[in-house]
């Protein structure tokens, strides 16, 4: 009977530390690669962004299928990337605040339908 009890409390705490690994290290990751995913996906030719490595540039060539994009760091010299290798477009931070910042601005109030007349009375 010890046995038994006590492969139960091994195998229910092996599940409660998989479960902890999953929900502190690879839901994280996940999500990471999703957004960096939709990044790549709404970048446009002629937009300035950031690489992983810090270099920023024109993005000259995107080819998702081809896995290979071109970005310009200084006139007339292109360099060849993975589009794994692009963080983010250069104003990606400039958006973030502003987005912050409009998500925080105080709404302003709506009227409760009361007419100026009937406060009066």
């Amino acid at each position: 009977m010890d046995l038994t009890l006590a492969t139960v409390v091994l195998a229910i705490t092996i599940a409660f530390v998989f479960i902890l690994v999953w929900v502190i290290v690879v839901m994280p990751q996940n999500r990471a690669r999703k957004n960096q995913e939709r990044v790549i996906e709404e970048l446009k030719i002629g937009e300035q962004i950031v690489t992983v490595g810090g270099m920023i540039g024109k993005l000259t060539y995107l080819n998702r299928e081809e896995d290979l994009a071109r970005i310009e760091v200084a006139p007339g010299v292109e360099i060849r990337i993975i589009p794994a290798a692009i963080s983010h477009p250069l104003d990606y931070m400039q958006r973030l605040a502003r987005m912050e910042q409009e998500a925080n601005k105080p709404k302003p109030q709506q009227s409760k339908g009361r007419s100026s007349a009937s406060a009066k009375k």
